[in-house]
Formats: structure tokens, sequence, C-alpha cells
């Protein structure tokens, strides 16, 4: 009987998941699963788990394998850390795309939650920041991350080249702050970015400018 497995993409857990998921398909045994991972490992992790194919060691199941490929084959616990804190930026990606970057690297290592919260929000970008600052004490941080893409998606539109006088800036950034004391929601973070619009919107048509007259100063008597 032919046996369909999935394909190794490049990550060893989810490939393990995708093992898993055949097994409970196909219902197979537990004394059946070890011969298939030996079977299926990828050419890749040969040298990793070389050892464990030639030299099985006595009472070996399928899970004592897989905990054993998972050390070898992941990082350390410092080094995801390291990464996470100082190279892991948000660069061309969208901000719920960085934090699910983030999220994978801070499974196992001693970051809390707020820690995380700080650090995503600290990676976007000024302007972004600006608007969702009110929402960063009391909002999940999923919440965040869904209306900083938003934020995003606008600014990307054909209205960034024009900037909003700095008196309209400051009368939307108001509005916010004024929505923060009733608990801001995303729903008004987004009521926030329609009003500057709007007011981009106004530059867009322009007006005309009245011109300024000269007066030519009169030569001392």
């Amino acid at each position: 009987m032919a046996i369909n497995l999935p394909a190794y993409a490049g990550d060893v857990r989810v490939w393990f998941a995708q093992l898993e998921s055949y097994f409970s398909a196909k219902t197979v045994t537990e004394q059946r699963q070890l011969h298939i991972l030996f079977s299926a490992f990828i050419a890749s992790l040969t040298p990793v788990v070389k050892d464990l194919i030639t030299d099985t060691p006595p009472h070996a199941t399928y899970n004592s394998i897989k905990r054993e490929v998972l050390l070898r084959t992941s990082v350390s616990a410092e080094k995801r850390f390291q990464t996470l804190v100082h190279d892991e930026l948000l660069g061309d990606r969208m901000p719920t795309e960085l934090l699910r970057r983030m999220r994978e690297l801070a499974e196992n290592v001693p970051a809390d939650r707020a820690f995380i919260k700080q650090l995503f929000f600290s990676r976007l970008p000024p302007q972004v920041k600006a608007i969702l600052a009110p929402m960063l004490e009391k909002h999940p941080i999923d919440e965040i991350a869904a209306s900083a893409d938003k934020v995003i998606d606008f600014t990307k539109g054909p209205t960034t080249a024009f900037i909003p006088h700095p008196q309209a800036a400051a009368s939307i950034y108001s509005t916010t702050t004024r929505d923060a004391s009733r608990d801001a929601t995303s729903v008004a973070i987004l009521d926030a970015i329609e009003c500057l619009a709007r007011e981009v919107s106004k530059l867009n048509m322009g007006r005309p400018h009245s011109p300024r007259r000269h007066y030519k100063s009169r030569s001392p008597s």
C-alpha cells in the first residue's frame, strides 16, 4: 500500500504536526508510527538523526524520538531571545505577520506578555504609533496589530503624498485622545483615520491663494 507522507517545507515542528495528522487519519498504531518516521526522515536531517536510526535506543517510541529530534534541531532559548529583542523588525511585513513571528520566537523564552506587547509596539512606524497610542494600555495586542494593519493599508494609498496642516493633524490627534477617555476602541481609531482622509481630500482640491499686495516704501522726505 502506497504511503503519501507530508512533504518537508523547512519547519520540523510543522512537519511532525502534519505527520501526526496523517497517523490519525489512517489510524496508524504506535509501533508503526516509529517505523514510518524512520523511513520518512528528510535528507537534510540525516546528519542529525543518523545515530537514532542506526543505533535506536532501547524502548524507543515515536514520541521519544520526536522529542530528541526537536531538541537537536531547535535553536537555543537564549539565541531565540536575542533574535527577538535585537533582530526582528517590521521590514516589508504587515504588523500581524511580525506579531506571529515574535510569538514564535518567544515560545519557551523568558519574556512575558507585557514585554512582547511593548516590544511589538516599539517596532511599528512612528506615524502608526502616534495614532494607536491610546490603545496600548487597555487593548489586547491582537487588536492593536489588526488596527496597525489597517493604518498601514491606508497610508499606502495615493493620499500619502500630501501632508495635512499641523493644526489639522493636531485636531485629529485630539479627537483620538478624547475617544481614549471613553475606552478607545479600534473603531474609534479608524474614525480618526477617516477624518484624516477628509482633511487630505480638502488639501487635494486646493484653494486659490489671494494675491499679496505689494506696497512701495516711501522714500524719506
